[in-house]
């Protein structure tokens, strides 16, 4: 750890105003807030990731090739296929917030 750096960002800190002082806990707090949010989405690519190799595992086939069969109404109608259709949808979207 470097305690010089430590020890100048303390002075610095207690050297803010109060207006200063405030704008850094804001600042700190969106920091938090956009990793936690990042945690989440993260966690929730995990949990749909596993749900899409259940369903890979069970069908032989890859969700982004099931994706494309589906959306062109060659698979059939069955509920395991919508939800299949829904967990990839979910899960496109999850990609697509975490690279935000």
């Amino acid at each position: 750890m470097n305690t010089q750096l430590v020890e100048s960002i303390t002075q610095i800190i207690l050297s803010l105003s109060p207006e200063e002082r405030q704008l850094l806990e804001s600042k700190i707090n969106n920091v938090k807030s956009s990793s936690l949010l990042a945690n989440s989405i993260q966690q929730d690519i995990l949990d749909l990731e596993q749900r899409l190799k259940n369903f890979e595992t069970k069908y032989q086939m890859s969700s982004s090739e099931f994706y494309k069969e589906f959306k062109a109404g060659k698979l059939g109608d069955e509920i395991d296929l919508f939800e299949w259709s829904v967990f990839y949808e979910m899960w496109t979207n999850a990609q697509n917030n975490i690279q935000i």
